[in-house]
C-alpha cells in the first residue's frame, strides 16, 4: 500500500469509494482460486473490458456503467487495482425493515385529502419489496405490471412468519406474488383501493408496481435492489417506495438511484430500525437523492426502534399501523417499513395534483408537514400532512373576502438548478396554486450560501398553475448559491423552500500536458514456483498535477498482479514488486496519470 494508504495492490484490501469491503470480509477464509460475486463500477469502455475479460460469469449489466460478475479472488483483488473501475464492492444484502403495523391515513390527513378528490390517480406507486399479492381483495385492481428478479422470484416453500422467513403460500399466482407479507402491508399503506373493502390506502387510485427484489425471508442482494430500481425507473413509475435498507453503503445501489433520480423519479426509504439513537439512518434513506422517513405513534411521539439522524425529512405513522397481508388478510405491523409507504403514498397524490417536479414534490411534502415538537434529527420538518401537501384542510379553502368574491390565493415551489456552469445557472420553479385572480408575478431570490438572499431575477407572469424558469449570470466559479421561487398577486405571495446549487470550477485555459515517463527499468527475480518482477520508475508532469503510478504484470494482455502508489508535484520516483504465482508473464506495463485523467503508458516485454 502506498504512503498515503488509498492507492490499491494485489495486496491491498478491495477498496470503494464509499466505505468498501476488504477481500477477508468479501472472501472469508477462502483460497485465492475460490469464486466471489462482486459488484464492479467503471469509468470507461476500457474499465468494462477488464471487468468482462476478469469475470467467469456475467450475472448482471446495468446502463448506469457498473456489472455484477462472478470471478476468482484474485482477480478481483487485480480488478481493483485497475485506474479505469471506480469501485468492486462484495454483492451484499439488504433486508427488509421489519417490526410490526399502520393506522395513518387520519393523523396525516390523507382522508381529508381523498375527499376533496385528490386520490393519486393516473400516478404510479413501485414498491420495491417482497412483492405484492396477485389477488388482494382491495389491492388487485390498483395492480400494473410487477416484475422480479430472479433470486428473489416468488416461492411456496419458505416459512416462519413475515420476518423470519416467508409466510409459506401454497401456490404463486406471479413470479412477483408476496411470499413473506411485508411488501403488501407496505402497498395497502400506500394506495389499498377505496372499494368498501379492507383498509384504506392514503393514494387509493395509484397504480401499485410490484418490484421483488427481496427474497421470502426479507433479504435481497445489492445487485438486486439496483436492478429493481433501474427497472422501475425504465418503466417510467412516478414513485419508488423502499421499505428496506442496509448499515453499510453500496455503490452500485447508489448508481441506481442517481439513475432513477435522472429520469425524475420520486424515492422514498424507510430510516431503519435502529433506535434509540442519534444518527443512525440506514441505507439507501442516507442518500441525498432519497426522501429518509422516521416512524411515529398514534400520540405523535417517535417511535422507540426508530433509527433517527441529520438525514431523516419526515416523519409517518410506524407503529401498530393495520394494513394488507396476503390473501385477503390484514394485520398490525411496526416498523420504519410502514412510515414510509405513508410518504410514498402522499408523493403520489401530489404528484396526481399536478406537482410534478420531484425535488418540487419533496419540498411541498416538508413544507407542509406538521412540526410535532420532536428534534429535527426525530422528525426532519415534520409530521406528513397530505391534504396540507395539497392545499386540502377541514376549513373552506375557497373563503370569500368581504364583497363575497373568492379570495386570491397563490402558491409556488421551488425546482432544481439545472444547466448549471462555471458562471451561470438556470433556476425553476412551478406556480401550484393560482385562484382568484388572472395571472400572478413570479421570479427568484438568490444568493451565496449562508447569507442573505439580496438578488433577485424575474420570470414574468403566469395566468395558470404552470412550471417556470429564469436564467442568472455573473456568478463565481466553485461556489454554493442558494435560491428560492417567490410569487405575488394583487393580495397574496408565496415563497417555496431554498434549496441550493454549485457552480462549476473554472477550467484551466492553459490546458494540460500529459504526463513524462523518465526511468522503466524492469528486473527479474523469478524462481520455478514464482514470478517476480521489480520495476523502478521515475515520473513527471510540467502542469505539477501527477496523481498516480500504477505497474502490471500481463499474461496474454491479462493483468496478473499490479500495485499503484499515489504520487503529486512534478516529478516523482520509486520501485513496485510484482509477483505472481504459476503464470507465464510475458510484459510488464507502467502506467503514470495525473489529475486531470491524462494517462501515458509504456511496456516492456519479460
Amino acid at each position: 500500500m502506498s504512503e498515503s494508504g488509498m492507492s490499491f495492490s494485489r495486496r491491498d484490501v478491495i477498496l470503494t469509494t464509499a466505505g468498501g469491503v476488504s477481500v477477508a470480509g468479501l472472501s472469508g477464509n477462502a483460497a485465492a482460486t475460490d469464486r466471489v460475486e462482486v459488484n464492479v463500477g467503471f469509468d470507461n469502455a476500457a474499465g468494462q473490458a477488464a471487468a468482462t475479460n476478469a469475470a467467469t460469469e456475467v450475472k448482471r449489466q446495468f446502463a448506469f456503467d457498473a456489472m455484477t460478475i462472478r470471478l476468482p479472488l484474485e482477480a478481483a483483488e487485480n480488478l481493483a487495482g485497475n485506474p479505469n473501475v471506480r469501485y468492486v464492492e462484495e454483492n451484499g444484502t439488504m433486508r427488509a425493515l421489519d417490526q410490526t403495523t399502520p393506522y395513518g391515513v387520519e393523523i396525516t390527513d390523507a382522508d381529508v385529502a381523498i375527499d376533496d378528490g385528490n386520490t393519486g390517480d393516473g400516478v404510479s406507486i413501485a414498491v420495491l419489496d417482497t412483492g405484492i399479492d396477485a389477488q388482494h381483495e382491495t389491492l388487485e385492481e390498483n395492480l400494473g405490471e410487477g416484475w422480479a428478479t430472479d433470486d428473489a422470484a416468488c416461492t411456496t416453500d419458505c416459512g416462519g412468519g413475515p420476518f423470519g422467513g416467508g409466510n409459506d403460500i401454497d401456490e404463486c399466482l406471479e413470479e412477483w406474488d408476496d411470499d413473506n407479507d411485508h411488501g403488501t402491508h407496505c402497498a395497502g399503506t400506500a394506495a389499498a383501493a377505496d372499494n368498501g373493502a379492507g383498509v384504506l390506502g392514503v393514494a387509493p387510485d395509484a397504480t401499485l408496481h410490484a418490484v421483488k427484489v427481496l427474497q421470502c425471508d426479507g433479504s435481497g442482494s445489492f445487485d438486486d435492489i439496483a436492478a429493481g430500481i433501474e427497472w422501475s425507473a425504465d418503466q417510467g413509475h412516478d414513485v419508488q417506495s423502499m421499505s428496506l435498507g442496509a448499515d453499510s453503503d453500496s455503490d452500485v445501489v447508489s448508481d441506481a438511484l442517481e439513475y432513477a433520480a435522472d429520469k425524475g423519479v420520486v424515492m422514498v426509504a424507510a430510516a431503519g430500525n435502529s433506535g434509540p439513537c442519534t444518527d443512525c439512518v440506514g441505507f439507501p434513506a442516507r442518500h441525498p437523492e432519497v426522501i429518509a422517513v422516521s416512524a411515529t405513534d398514534e400520540n405523535d411521539d417517535l417511535a422507540d426502534f426508530s433509527s433517527t439522524g441529520p438525514e431523516v425529512e419526515l416523519a409517518a405513522p410506524g407503529v401498530d399501523t393495520l394494513s394488507t397481508i396476503p390473501r385477503d388478510d390484514y394485520d398490525e405491523f411496526s416498523g420504519t417499513s410502514m412510515a414510509c409507504p405513508h410518504v410514498s403514498g402522499a408523493a403520489a397524490t401530489l404528484i396526481a395534483d399536478g406537482t410534478t417536479d420531484r425535488e418540487a414534490v419533496r419540498a411541498e411534502l416538508k413544507e407542509a408537514a406538521d412540526d410535532i415538537d420532536l428534534e429535527e434529527n426525530e422528525q426532519g420538518d415534520g409530521r406528513l400532512n397530505v391534504a396540507a401537501a395539497v392545499d386540502s384542510d377541514d376549513d373552506d379553502d375557497d373563503e370569500d373576502d368581504d364583497d363575497g368574491e373568492e379570495a386570491e390565493s397563490v402558491s409556488v415551489v421551488t425546482g432544481d438548478a439545472t444547466e448549471v456552469g462555471e458562471t451561470t445557472a438556470t433556476l425553476t420553479g412551478e406556480v401550484t396554486e393560482l385562484d382568484g385572480v388572472d395571472d400572478a408575478d413570479i421570479g427568484f431570490e438568490y444568493g451565496e450560501s449562508g447569507g442573505d438572499l439580496p438578488n433577485a431575477v424575474d420570470a414574468g407572469t403566469v395566468s395558470d398553475a404552470d412550471a417556470f424558469d429564469a436564467t442568472v449570470d455573473g456568478l463565481d466559479a466553485d461556489t454554493e448559491y442558494e435560491f428560492r421561487a417567490v410569487a405575488e398577486t394583487p393580495e397574496d405571495d408565496d415563497e417555496g423552500a431554498v434549496l441550493a446549487f454549485t457552480t462549476d470550477e473554472e477550467e484551466d485555459d492553459g490546458g494540460d500536458s500529459a504526463p513524462v515517463i523518465d526511468g522503466f527499468d524492469v528486473t527479474d527475480d523469478s524462481n520455478p514456483q514464482w514470478t517476480r518482477h521489480t520495476v523502478d520508475w521515475a515520473v513527471s508532469d510540467e502542469d505539477g498535477g501527477l496523481d498516480s503510478v500504477t505497474s502490471e504484470q500481463l499474461e496474454g494482455g491479462t493483468v496478473v498482479d499490479s500495485v499503484t502508489s499515489n504520487v503529486s508535484g512534478d516529478s516523482a520516483d520509486g520501485s513496485h514488486d510484482l509477483e505472481s504465482r504459476g503464470t507465464s508473464v510475458d510484459e510488464v506495463r507502467l502506467t503514470v496519470t495525473d489529475d486531470a485523467g491524462t494517462e501515458t503508458t509504456e511496456t516492456q516485454g519479460v
